[in-house]
């Protein structure tokens, strides 16, 4: 029983080394070597009939030796996609850095045009007010002046009452000429100064 199992095994090995000296009579190395020759220094030959390079064959290990270029293949397809993936963010960060600086000009603009408005609008309500007191100012004036010739011409009114002045003087007479030719009497019927009772 024990020299069966034996003769099968010897048998096993001899093909397993036939079909690894198969692989390394052709000698085609591959484009990336498996696991197992990468770290022991070794060539990875492998043929396209077999998808276990020549050590792998002989130590009745798997390969992982086209499972390593593709995922290289993947990997370095990844790696493209990624650069193009960042060439456009890229791009994009410049086109937003650019929309940015013109939008930080058009504000800055913007909030100088609102300051010379605000400025301006602030001189102009100044000046309105200075001239809305202006105006008052000169309106109490007049009124005071006003005031002070009714109080003036009351006085001298009650002056030429005083003296028996007539009502109807004749201004000619003193010699006060034609300006006064047409001037109101000095008193009302009820004894009062005309400006007196027009005021």
């Amino acid at each position: 029983m024990s020299n069966r199992v034996s003769k099968q095994t010897a048998r096993k090995d001899r093909e397993i080394n036939t079909l690894a000296l198969s692989v390394e009579f052709l000698n085609e190395e591959a484009d990336m070597p498996c696991t197992r020759c990468f770290r022991s220094g070794k060539k990875c030959l492998m043929s396209a009939d077999s998808g276990r390079c020549s050590e792998c064959i002989r130590a009745k290990k798997s390969c992982d030796g086209t499972r390593v270029a593709s995922s290289l293949m993947n990997l370095m397809k990844q790696e493209k996609k990624l650069e193009g993936d960042e060439d456009q963010a890229s791009e994009d960060l410049l086109k937003l850095h650019e929309e940015m600086a013109a939008l930080q000009t058009r504000l800055s603009e913007a909030a100088g045009r609102l300051s010379r408005i605000r400025k301006i609008r602030s001189r102009v309500r100044e000046k309105r007010s200075e001239a809305t007191r202006r105006g008052l100012q000169e309106v109490e004036q007049q009124d005071n002046l006003l005031s002070m010739l009714d109080a003036h011409e009351n006085a001298l009114v009650e002056d030429l009452q005083v003296g028996h002045i007539p009502n109807d003087v004749d201004w000619s007479a003193l010699g006060l000429g034609d300006d006064f030719l047409n001037a109101s009497p000095l008193f009302d019927s009820g004894g009062t100064s005309s400006g007196a009772v027009e005021h």
